[in-house]
C-alpha cells in the first residue's frame, strides 16, 4: 500500500511538472490585451534593470493565475507582461534598500508605465504598498529551461549608480528581443536623461549612426528611442561603432528567434 501511495505521489508530481512546462512554453507566444499586443520572450539569467512596480490584491485573491496556480495575495509572487512564467526575480526598493525574491506566476500590469505587479504580501514587505507605485531594481535569478536565453549574462551592469548612468560615457545597452523572421529592425531605448536638452543633444549625435532616433518622455526623465537592424551581426557592428566613438560605455544583445 505504501509503494502504491509513493507511485501515485510521484506520478502526480511528474504530471504537475509537465503541465507547468506546457503552460510556460505556451505563454511565450504573443497575446493582445486592450488592443495592445505583447511579445513574451526568453530571458537571460543576470538581467538587471530599473522599472516601475505596482501591486494587486483582494480582487484577484483566490483566482487562477496565468501559470495555473491560485493567487495568494499574502505570498511573494508577481505579474509581468513579457518575462517567462516561473521566472524568479530579486526585487529591490531603491528608497529603503529592502530586497525580496518573487516568482512570476501571472501576466500584467496592463496600464501606465508599470512593468511589474507585486503581490500584496511582496509589496508590503518591500514598502511599496502604501505608495502604490515605486521605482525598483530587478535582477533575474532563475528562469525555467524553456524560457531561458542561450546567452546568460556573465558580467553584471557596472556598479556605477543609477544617476551616474546619465553620463553618456557610462551608458550601457542590454537589449533583449524575441525576433520573428519577417522583422527588419528591433526597438531599443538608450540612456536616461533628466533634461530634455541633454536628451535632444545626444539624439542628434546618435542619428549619425542610427538615423531614426528620437526623444521619449517619461514622467520624470527622458530616453532615446531608436532601432537596431534585426540582423545580429549588423546590430553588433553599429553598437561597436557607438562604443568606439564614446556614445555608449558597453553593450550586449540577448536575442532569441521564433
Amino acid at each position: 500500500m505504501k509503494k502504491l501511495f509513493l507511485l501515485l505521489l510521484l506520478t502526480s508530481s511528474l504530471f504537475s511538472n509537465i503541465r507547468e512546462e506546457t503552460i510556460i512554453k505556451a505563454s511565450l507566444t504573443p497575446y493582445t490585451v486592450n488592443n495592445i499586443t505583447y511579445y513574451p520572450h526568453k530571458v537571460a539569467i543576470g538581467e538587471t534593470k530599473e522599472i516601475m512596480a505596482s501591486w494587486y490584491g483582494e480582487y484577484f485573491h483566490g483566482r487562477e493565475t496565468a501559470l495555473g496556480e491560485i493567487y495568494d495575495m499574502y505570498g511573494y509572487t508577481a505579474a509581468h507582461k513579457t518575462y517567462p512564467l516561473g521566472t524568479v526575480l530579486n526585487v529591490t526598493n531603491e528608497e529603503n534598500g529592502k530586497s525580496l525574491e518573487v516568482r512570476i506566476n501571472d501576466r500584467g500590469p496592463f496600464w501606465g508605465e508599470r512593468e511589474l505587479d507585486l503581490s500584496k504580501g511582496a509589496a508590503t514587505y518591500l514598502g511599496v504598498k502604501d505608495k502604490g507605485v515605486a521605482k525598483v531594481i530587478i535582477e533575474v535569478l532563475s528562469v525555467p529551461k524553456v524560457g531561458r536565453s542561450a546567452y546568460p549574462i556573465d558580467e553584471r551592469m557596472p556598479d556605477i549608480g543609477l544617476e551616474l548612468a546619465l553620463s553618456r560615457n557610462r551608458i550601457v545597452i542590454n537589449n533583449y528581443a524575441f525576433i520573428a523572421p519577417e522583422e527588419t529592425n528591433v526597438p531599443v531605448e538608450i540612456g536616461r536623461f533628466e533634461e530634455v536638452e541633454e536628451a535632444t543633444a545626444y539624439a542628434s549625435e546618435l542619428k549619425e549612426y542610427l538615423s531614426f532616433s528620437y526623444v521619449l518622455k517619461y514622467d520624470k526623465f527622458y530616453k532615446i528611442k531608436s532601432f537596431l537592424p534585426a540582423n545580429e551581426k549588423k546590430a553588433r557592428a553599429v553598437l561597436s561603432k557607438l562604443k568606439q566613438v564614446g556614445l555608449i560605455h558597453k553593450f550586449e544583445l540577448f536575442w532569441s528567434y521564433k
